[in-house]
């Protein structure tokens, strides 16, 4: 009883630091306690479906819901300000869709193109965007990439893992063959580009490389970046990262968890147009 009194405290205080208002505050709180309703009722592996904030959202597993709930929801990494009440906005790496209802929710009025590769999450995705009928959300089962054409994408046997990276120490062991294009094509098609999120597991080299090839990098006014720092044996290569966006102007932020100084860490990035 008491480890229940302290859990449900928690989940109080978690939804009064992160909610925008009250309303949101309590929807919230009733989000964390359908997802430990869902967690006690689940009995094995397989797919569920819990209310996020009054959405339905199909998900591998509770755990996997929960942890998108908090990275996306609860600490608000992806929130921005912007002048316009009609954001266009990029997702690189959407996953099942969390970010995407994130930015909906914040702005109705905006334009969601979302890049999802794994086809395991793309299904979901797909479902979840049409379950709440979110308008103006452009769905690509493709990976971005420097090149277009088809290339290796591995993934976890397990489909409760969110991973899926185009490195097989990231991804998994499964090998798909994926299509791949360039996210410049599409920024170079439209006429601004508000937002550009981006969280694919290492592959943001690859769409850097394009971004800076083809003229478009400093075009978004932007960047929503998960930077993957050392990862695998990787040596230490944030610096050279961020150069090519300090010369295109952007000022940025940084955040993320120490770690052992060797460690991987997921960095996170807000970068805007100076």
């Amino acid at each position: 009883m008491l480890a229940r009194f302290k859990l449900h405290l928690q989940r109080e205080w978690q939804a009064r630091r992160h909610g925008r208002d009250a309303t949101e505050r309590r929807a919230m709180a009733r989000t964390l306690h359908a997802l430990d309703k869902a967690a006690a009722q689940q009995k094995g592996p397989g797919e569920v479906a819990v209310p996020i904030l009054g959405h339905p959202m199909r998900g591998f597993s509770v755990g996997a819901l929960r942890y998108l709930f908090n990275e996306v929801f609860l600490t608000g990494e992806y929130r921005f300000e912007c002048e316009r009440p009609d954001p266009v906005i990029i997702d690189c790496g959407a996953n099942i869709g969390f970010a995407t209802l994130y930015f909906k929710r914040l702005f109705p009025r905006s334009t969601v193109h979302a890049f999802e590769a794994n086809p395991n999450a793309f299904r979901l995705l797909e479902a979840n965007v049409k379950g709440n009928a979110l308008s103006n959300v452009h769905l690509n089962q493709v990976a971005l990439s420097d090149a277009e054409g088809e290339l290796s994408f591995f993934i976890s046997d397990d489909a409760g893992t969110l991973l899926g990276s185009v490195r097989s120490d990231r991804g998994g062991t499964s090998e798909l063959k994926v299509k791949a294009t360039r996210l410049s094509n599409l920024i170079a098609s439209l006429d601004r580009v508000d937002a550009v999120k981006i969280d694919v597991e290492g592959a943001e080299w690859h769409i850097l490389k394009d971004l800076q090839q083809s003229g478009t990098l400093a075009k978004p006014m932007r960047y929503l970046i998960e930077y993957h720092h050392q990862m695998g044996s990787d040596a230490p290569r944030l610096s050279e990262f961020l150069a090519p966006f300090e010369a295109a102007g952007y000022r940025y932020q940084i955040a993320g968890k120490l770690n052992a100084i060797t460690d991987f860490q997921d960095v996170l990035i807000h970068l805007q147009r100076g």
